[in-house]
């Protein structure tokens, strides 16, 4: 579990307005934290948020199909929804297996992958369930 005074860190980050950037050196330092980015199917690409992913602590939440900027590289929102509901059973299946764990939820989906809007139409409300653990922060 996160200890008391960094999560007490975020929250004072987040309430007064400013980013927590979530680092290599960050991760290293805190094996117990899983910070959640987006990703795509090939598992590739250093962009956005997952420039971390080569770091043992962190989980990549399909968000995209390839690493590219080409509008087929982008789920629309009817595409992305049964791909969505894979990976958020998936990512459940992870958070409860791993209580001792504490996952980082980052904004999935919402920069680079939101070419069509998924992150409004389907992930936002979609992981509502996340809230339910005690162990998931969004950040």
């Amino acid at each position: 579990m996160i200890q008391k005074e960094l999560l007490f860190l975020i929250l004072l980050l987040i309430v007064k307005g400013y980013i927590m950037f979530i680092t290599e050196e960050f991760l290293k330092k805190n094996p117990n934290i899983i910070f959640v980015y987006g990703d795509n199917l090939l598992h590739k690409g250093l962009k956005g948020a997952a420039k971390l992913r080569y770091n043992k602590n962190t989980y990549g939440f399909i968000t995209k199909k390839y690493p590219n900027y080409n509008n087929n590289s982008y789920y629309t929102p009817e595409e992305y929804k049964p791909i969505f509901e894979k990976e958020l059973k998936k990512l459940i299946n992870e958070i409860q297996n791993n209580p001792n764990k504490t996952y980082l939820i980052s904004r999935l989906g919402a920069g680079l992958a939101n070419r069509f809007k998924i992150y409004e139409k389907v992930i936002k409300k979609g992981l509502e369930p996340l809230k339910q653990f005690s162990n998931v922060e969004f950040i």
